[in-house]
């Protein structure tokens, strides 16, 4: 079935050399990465890396860098970095936790709580152009069959 939607939306063109990958999905995997970090970054300066942790954190309720990191399935040295770069861009407001002074809490900043808003938006649009309306719903419940399954 994945084949299918490769071919049908044009993504396979894209896909230049498959045996670059152990597997076809994880090869549209990293293209569409590609594709959503080079909009993002060209549109609202900001790359997926950040959007993936600013969908994680709140502009009202503190997270703990250990929670973002757990949440994303990823190293909390990996989630360090980002805030590092985000912090310097004005996305997020990082402080100590109160009642444990080795942990991180990380808000997102009214600039964050924006640019995450615009970055959803074209996201969805860029999906709205990859994937016509009529098969969304199928994709959606495949995709959510096959997330179940991890």
């Amino acid at each position: 079935m994945l084949s299918i939607f490769i071919y049908a939306y044009g993504i396979a063109d894209k896909l230049q050399s498959p045996n670059e990958f152990p597997t076809p999905l994880l090869h549209l995997t990293y293209v569409l990465q590609q594709s959503a970090d080079a909009l993002l970054e060209s549109s609202i300066g900001v790359g997926l890396s950040s959007v993936r942790v600013m969908s994680a954190l709140s502009d009202r309720t503190p997270r703990s860098q250990q929670m973002v990191a757990s949440q994303l399935r990823q190293t909390e040295s990996y989630v360090s970095r980002q805030l590092r770069v985000m912090k310097k861009q004005n996305l997020v407001k990082v402080a100590r936790n109160k009642k444990d002074g080795r942990q991180r809490d990380v808000v997102l900043t009214n600039n964050g709580k924006h640019k995450l808003q615009k970055a959803v938006k074209l996201l969805e649009a860029q999906q709205r152009r990859l994937l016509p309306r009529k098969d969304a719903k199928l994709f959606d419940q495949s995709v959510d069959k096959f997330l179940s399954h991890i």
